[in-house]
């Protein structure tokens, strides 16, 4: 099947052997002929054999494409079986889009598993999403909790609640703890773990009906976010024993592994088996010989594919590139090394929509912007450290502008983004510290050649049904990288894969001498926020503080053993309060920063409030945040902190950083040694990351002392939202930026509905026009459409 002609005696042995195989019991040798029909179908431009497979696979939608081929409409219209085949296929018809045999099962079981605690174990494709919109529809009279992985995926599936609820639906959907009231019923929460955390303490009683846990295969890991992850569901599960949870996940091997600790539900399980994809992968390193490979994963075999030699990554990616594509690198660091690389030989697009695009970013944040650049070249960048308006909006464009053709993403992409693509190259197989682990790798692979592309009306083709994925060896991996082991690793199909659950707070993590003291950790935070919740012995706050820190899910330090440390050091300011960000930072510094473990993973981080040049950066940039400034402004306030640098000094960049300072990590940059332009990138990056560090550290800190009553409330709102005005608070807490929130209530209240008790804002459809018609910055208008209807649903 490499392309050459086959003779008629070769097609017709190739048919045989698919049947032979196609009736075999073993699944792994059914992949196979099905493999071989569609690669037949796609090589000889011949899908009759595939039709008839996919009457017999329930594999509906491939029917349904290949009826339409203008070729094939009179042998199927001539035919009765296909007639009858054909017209049977129309009971898989769901809203439009046909479903495959075990698509319609799952729904149904879905239905009938209302009340239940579920694992449905899908594929990218399968309609999970659609899952939650149906629930939302069907339970009108719920509280339904949506727990999602990243903040960034707060506004998309609020998005699509607000266009997939019922039309004239008026249910509240908050997404974040401060948009609730204790009025409040038959809600949806869109929300992260640690926004959950905070809405629970909040509200001591809510509860929920349904809690839905995307991308649940996370809870296996053992970082910080998996474990409060697990915390949540246990708290939740213990307020109230009917919540049904319903875990989400592309891959796992077996739903028992999301069992976690002091719960009593039974999960269900539903897991999709059908292959619709199959999938081709290809090895090439460029560390040893250069040379193309095909991996067969059922034969376990290498073919070399003859043809041109690629120089690097580069003209490889150059010369496999389909319509679209994704290139995945591990880190943010080295995904802007690698874009200015392909600036150098991508060459330069014209298009009204890009130019557009350059226009406002430009505006929006730097004309200087390296990601302006790489759009005017035809492709696209996004990773963690872009503000999230424009990484969201960087997504639209690849999506949507046909020019934009390459997205050079990290493994955000692993976190349920949906984004249309051909093509998958890997530059490098790791996921932080580790290896990406065979459902990891499957994870990603499957974004490629979604079933919405494949089998879109206007545009979809049956050669999507064997997506392209590029194991490389490229300039970014550990010279020892073996791209053929980890292929044969992740995809061989008779590979054994096992899930391995490492979170303490799962049942099936067995602890040890290594992490019990992790166990205990996490014990000790369940029975400070609910006693007797683990049924283990634990130690309890005694202060004020500490049962604080522990409603906080401060981590950082050792509550109990330094409560009253804190306590007795806060207790010089009782007859005072903090009005200044100079006496916070200083404040937060003695009383909180001295004492984090010295084996946290953000010590180092943390332990720079410690040093005044820290905290005279810290208190600037919060003054930044109380003062509401735009990205543009901070920019631009950035780069004059710099220029007044001592040009000795080193400044810390994180992970941007290429020099070091007390320590073996580079950590660290001369500013002077900078050009204009990577002072503005390094801004930019180091903004997005502070404002984070700021929302998800800094501010638990201000959370405790504004409890204790010890910090002025003007500035605890100004420091969390950036104002102290009611009614644009209203607005950021729905999710819409300081920027956007200004706008709208400077040019556009008209448009806009908000209620300051009730916390609910009401946005007309009509503003988009009338930003457009004012010309306002197109990153702005397409943020406010994550907030309205569109006008057909009024």
């Amino acid at each position: 099947m490499s392309g050459s002609v086959l003779s008629i005696r070769e097609q017709e042995a190739l048919l045989t052997l698919a049947i032979i195989l196609l009736n075999v019991g073993d699944e792994n040798c059914q992949e196979l002929g099905y493999r071989i029909i569609v690669m037949y179908g796609n090589l000889l431009d011949n899908y009759v054999p595939l039709y008839d497979v996919a009457i017999n696979k329930g594999y509906i939608p491939v029917l349904k494409l290949i009826e339409d081929l203008p070729k094939l409409r009179s042998h199927f219209s001539e035919r009765f079986f296909n007639l009858y085949a054909s017209s049977s296929a129309e009971i898989y018809k769901r809203g439009g889009i046909y479903l495959t045999y075990q698509q319609r099962n799952l729904s149904d079981f879905f239905i009938h598993n209302k009340t239940n605690t579920v694992a449905i174990i899908a594929p990218t494709s399968y309609g999970k999403s659609e899952l939650i919109i149906q629930s939302c529809n069907d339970n009108p009279n719920s509280n339904i909790c949506i727990l999602v992985p990243t903040k960034a995926l707060l506004a998309q599936t609020r998005q699509r609640l607000i266009r997939g609820l019922v039309n004239g639906s008026t249910r509240k959907i908050i997404t974040h703890p401060e948009m609730y009231n204790a009025d409040d019923d038959n809600f949806i929460a869109v929300l992260t773990q640690e926004r959950l955390l905070r809405l629970m303490r909040k509200a001591s009683n809510l509860s929920f009906d349904t809690v839905f846990i995307d991308e649940a295969h996370n809870l296996l890991e053992d970082d910080q976010r998996s474990v409060l992850l697990a915390k949540t569901i246990i708290l939740l599960g213990n307020r109230k024993q009917e919540t049904a949870f319903k875990f989400l996940t592309p891959f796992l091997v077996d739903a028992v592994s999301l069992s976690v600790r002091y719960t009593n539900f039974d999960i269900h399980e539903f897991k999709i088996t059908e292959n619709i994809k199959t999938e081709r992968y290809y090895s090439i390193n460029f560390k040893t010989d250069g040379q193309l490979k095909a991996y067969d994963q059922f034969l376990d075999a290498f073919i070399i594919v003859p043809g041109n030699r690629y120089k690097n990554e580069i003209s490889l990616i150059k010369a496999k590139k389909a319509s679209k594509n994704i290139v995945y690198l591990n880190s943010p660091p080295k995904i802007e090394r690698f874009s200015k690389r392909l600036l150098s030989v991508m060459d330069p697009i014209d298009d009204p929509e890009i130019a557009i695009a350059c226009r406002d970013i430009a505006k929006f944040l730097h004309s200087d912007y390296a990601l302006i650049e790489c759009l005017r070249h035809g492709f696209a960048y996004h990773h963690g450290s872009v503000p999230d308006v424009v990484r969201l909006y960087s997504e639209h464009l690849f999506s949507n502008c046909k020019k934009v053709s390459i997205i050079i993403t990290s493994s955000t992409l692993l976190e349920g983004v949906n984004i249309p693509a051909e093509k998958l190259f890997l530059l490098e197989y790791m996921k932080g510290t580790r290896r990406l682990s065979p459902s990891q790798f499957k994870n990603l692979s499957g974004r490629v050649c979604r079933f919405s592309e494949i089998f879109d009306a206007d545009n979809g083709s049956l050669t999507m049904l064997e997506p392209c994925i590029y194991v490389v060896g490229s300039e970014y991996v550990r010279t020892d990288a073996n791209t053929d082991k980890f292929l044969v690793d992740s995809v061989k199909v008779d590979k054994v894969i096992k899930d391995e659950p490492i979170n303490v707070l799962l049942s099936g993590t067995p602890v040890n001498d290594i992490n019990i003291d992790d166990k205990v950790r996490a014990d000790q935070f369940l029975e400070n926020i609910q006693q007797g919740i683990t049924g283990e012995k634990s130690l309890y706050a005694k202060t004020e503080v500490g049962k604080l820190c522990f409603q906080n899910n401060i981590t950082e330090i050792p509550i109990i053993e330094y409560e009253h440390a804190i306590t007795e050091e806060l207790e010089q300011f009782a007859n005072t309060t903090i009005s200044t960000p100079e006496q916070l930072l200083k404040v937060i510094g003695s009383a909180f920063i001295r004492y984090i473990a010295e084996d946290h993973t953000d010590h180092d981080k943390l332990s720079r409030l410690m040093n005044d040049r820290a905290q005279h950066f810290y208190t600037m940039f919060v003054k930044w945040r109380m003062r509401s400034a735009s990205y543009s402004q901070m920019i631009k306030s950035f780069l004059t902190y710099w220029e007044n640098a001592d040009p000795d000094d080193l400044s810390y960049v994180g992970k941007w950083g290429d020099k070091t300072l007390e320590g073996h990590r580079t950590l660290w940059v001369n500013i002077s040694e900078k050009s204009q332009q990577e002072r503005v990138n390094l801004a930019i990056v180091r903004i997005k990351e502070e404002q984070d560090f700021l929302d998800n550290t800094i501010i638990t800190f201000v959370e405790i002392l504004y409890d204790l009553e010890l910090v002025d409330e003007d500035m605890y709102l100004k420091i969390k939202y950036g104002t102290a005005d009611p009614r644009k608070i209203v607005l950021i807490r729905h999710g819409i930026s300081n920027t956007l929130s200004s706008l709208l209530l400077r040019k556009y209240p008209t448009f806009i509905s908000i209620d300051v008790k009730a916390n609910v804002v009401t946005i007309n459809p009509g503003i988009i026009q009338e930003m457009q018609d004012n010309a306002e910055n197109s990153v702005l208008i397409f943020e406010v459409g994550f907030y309205v209807k569109p006008d057909n649903y009024f």
